[in-house]
Formats: structure tokens, C-alpha cells, sequence
């Protein structure tokens, strides 16, 4: 074992590393370390260099009801053997350590920067992975929401009447959604972190929250992250349908759309309350739109609390203005 990766590891990740080169490049030592920038995985995720090639080292630093590593492998094997996410060399789930092909390529964005073309590249390999054989399942998506919202309460971060109407819409949604209508193999985190462009193919990675889940979950995720308006929406709709949308699959995907903002606005402000104890409690923040614009310029870091707790409270006004409009009523009537 070389210093380098001896001075950059958890200390007791080393032999468990140690076993997974020696077994997978028949060496424990590596002739470069890196460490990735993270996500909201608390993962450690590794660019490593062996025998003059790149990969990626992952280690689960701790697993509980959500993080699971042999639901997670079983997901990223199907996907790699699909060829929806890089190969995998090495995946222990006892261990908590995998090995996978290292991606090289601009961000997406760079790569294919006609929106279109994007979002439609993008829809297609969503649909590759609706397509495989139904991954494990791990909680039904609505309740898994209500033990976010309940986990976002416990804070006090804000009076509960801050965000009351928030989630009385939310139990609105839930009390006619058929959560069990449409499970399809899910990965569930489809933000620009984990869609991978090596010049030529789309990669998808990070599928530690992948389940079987609701189709729509999928769907509005990526159009939280990557359609600007209305039109990017229909572009990506129409490309995962093969046709343009039924007026039921609209209303889904509208009442979806807003759970999922519900859904991230919670763990932001939750990791946001994590780094501070008072709060600045004007809930009233910029768009959606202009926080991306912001994000683009350099002037939001997710990373920091400012950051999470601006995204945090956008998603959570966004999410609060669609469900007064007309639109939110409709879908509503529609699924009664």
C-alpha cells in the first residue's frame, strides 16, 4: 500500500480498499488519488489511477433504512449490464466498497449544449432504465415524503404556519395519487452530478437511491434540473412518451413535480439546519429560474449554508406557487 492512498483514506476503509485492488488489479497499491467532489451522499467517492488507468473508488460510510449497499450494487450492476451506467469492477456490499469505470468527458451542459437534443438524449436513457428488470423496492415514495416532512418539522427551523399550506397541499396530492399505479426500476437522483457525457454517450451514476418507485418520480427530478420552462418540459415529456402526453400523464407528472420540490426543500433546509441554529425566517427568495441563473454565474454554492438554505426555501415556494394555480386544481380533479 502506497502513502498516498494511506494519508487520504478513513483509516478503517484501508484494508477492505486493500482487498478490493488486490482482487480487481492484483495490486493493493494505486499511482494516484483523488478525492471527488461530493454530492448529498455522505459516500466517499475516489478518482483513483492504476496501472496508467482511471477509475472510481466508492465507500458507504454508513448505512441505515435508506442506504442500503446490496440494494445500491444490485441497481448499479443491472444498470452497467444495461450500459445505462459505467462498468463495475468490484461491488461488496458486505464491505461497502465498489470499483467502476472512470467517465472523462465536459458536463453535459458543454457536451450537448442544444436543449433539445439534451433533454431528449436525457428522456431516452431514463426510459433505458424504466425498462429494466424492477430493482428492489425500498418505501413507498408519499410516505417516505411524510417522514421527510415530519424529520423538517422536528428542526423548528420556522413556525409550523410557514409552511403549513406547503404540506395541506401535500396531503391533497397524496390522498389521491396512485403511488402504485406506475413502479418501474427507479434511480431517483437524476441531478447534473450523476448524468455523465463522455463525448459521445450519456452515463448515469451514484444509484444509491435507486428503487422501484413511481415512473413520474424519475421525470421530475430531471425537470428540476434540467428543463428551464415549460417548452424544455414538453421536449422531455414527449421524447420519454414517444408522443405528446396524455392529459392524465400531464396531471401526474404536474402533482409529482410538486412533491418532488417538497421532497428536496426539506433535506436542503434539514442539512441547513445542521450548520446553524437561528435562521432567517422571510421564506420569500428568488425563483427557481433566477437561482439557476445565479448557480451558472457562481454566485450559489450548495455547499455552503447560504446555499442550501436559499435552494432549500426556492423549492419550497416553487413548489408552494404551482399548487395555487388553476393547473394544481385540475390535476387534482383529474386523478379523483
Amino acid at each position: 500500500m502506497n502513502n498516498a492512498l494511506l494519508s487520504i483514506l478513513p483509516p478503517h476503509k484501508l484494508k477492505v480498499v486493500e482487498a478490493a485492488l488486490q482482487q480487481t488489479f492484483g495490486t493493493p497499491a494505486v499511482e494516484a488519488i483523488e478525492l471527488m467532489t461530493r454530492g448529498l451522499s455522505p459516500a466517499l467517492v475516489y478518482k483513483i489511477q492504476v496501472n496508467g488507468k482511471a477509475y472510481i473508488l466508492r465507500l458507504v460510510m454508513a448505512t441505515n433504512e435508506l442506504v442500503d449497499p446490496a440494494r445500491e450494487y444490485t441497481c448499479l450492476r443491472a444498470a452497467a449490464d444495461a450500459g445505462i451506467a459505467p462498468a463495475v469492477l468490484y461491488a461488496d456490499a458486505d464491505a461497502a466498497v465498489s470499483i467502476c469505470a472512470f467517465i472523462a468527458g465536459p458536463p453535459i451542459w458543454v457536451g450537448l449544449p442544444d436543449k433539445d437534443i439534451q433533454l431528449k438524449r436525457i428522456a431516452e436513457k431514463v426510459k433505458d432504465i424504466h425498462a429494466l428488470p424492477l430493482f428492489p423496492p425500498l418505501i413507498n415514495f408519499m410516505e417516505g415524503m411524510i417522514a421527510f416532512r415530519d424529520r423538517f418539522l422536528e428542526t423548528k427551523m420556522f413556525p409550523e404556519s410557514a409552511t403549513a399550506e406547503h404540506f395541506r397541499h401535500f396531503e391533497r396530492i397524496r390522498s389521491v395519487y396512485p403511488i402504485h399505479d406506475e413502479l418501474v426500476s427507479s434511480h431517483n437522483d437524476l441531478n447534473p452530478a450523476n448524468v455523465l457525457y463522455d463525448g459521445e454517450k450519456i452515463w448515469l451514476i451514484d444509484w444509491e437511491a435507486g428503487f422501484k418507485n413511481d415512473r413520474y418520480v424519475d421525470l421530475a427530478v430531471v425537470a428540476l434540473y434540467f428543463a428551464a420552462n415549460e417548452q424544455h418540459i414538453d421536449t422531455f415529456l414527449t421524447a420519454y412518451f414517444g408522443e405528446a402526453p396524455t392529459a392524465l400523464q400531464r396531471a401526474k407528472f404536474y402533482l409529482m413535480r410538486q412533491v418532488v420540490f417538497l421532497y428536496y426543500g426539506t433535506i436542503f433546509l434539514r442539512m441547513a439546519a445542521e450548520m446553524k441554529d437561528t435562521h432567517d425566517q422571510d421564506m420569500k427568495v428568488p425563483t427557481l429560474l433566477e437561482v439557476k441563473k445565479m448557480m451558472s454565474k457562481g454566485e450559489v454554492n450548495l455547499g455552503s449554508y447560504e446555499g442550501k438554505i436559499l435552494y432549500g426555501k426556492m423549492l419550497m415556494q416553487e413548489a408552494l406557487t404551482e399548487m395555487r394555480q388553476p393547473q394544481f386544481e385540475a390535476a387534482l380533479a383529474l386523478l379523483h
